[in-house]
């Protein structure tokens, strides 16, 4: 093409010390590209690794809070089967009436968990 036969025409017209300083900031110019992408690599690979860090996080919380949940069931289940079945157990929990009257901020919320236990509690 037109512009190699230009370049080829210029880089005769160099001397052989140019030539070869112009062979070595071409290699510099290689170099820099080469750094730059493989820089550019990495970060996109450091981006990755994140992101899949982040959805290990996401799945160990959410398992987290499933099995925090399936705790409060199954010894709520308890509590409640002990309540219907052992008398001396249903008189213990005076306790869980004070949490009941602290635990929640407003009067409403406090009346509303009362009223689900008393039928069995009070």
């Amino acid at each position: 093409s037109d512009i190699q036969e230009k370049k080829d025409a210029v880089f005769v017209k160099l001397s052989k010390a140019q030539q070869k300083k112009l062979s070595i900031q071409e290699q510099i110019d290689y170099l820099k590209k080469e750094a730059e992408q493989v820089l550019l690599d990495a970060k996109k690979h450091q981006s990755k690794l994140k992101e899949e860090q982040d959805k290990l996080l996401k799945v160990v919380k959410s398992q987290e809070r499933k099995d925090d949940t399936r705790r409060k069931i199954l010894l709520g289940s308890w509590v409640l089967n002990k309540i219907k079945h052992d008398e001396s157990f249903k008189h213990q929990l005076s306790d869980f009436e004070q949490f009941l009257n602290t635990e929640n901020k407003t009067e409403s919320n406090r009346q509303k968990d009362k009223d689900l236990f008393k039928d069995i509690l009070f």
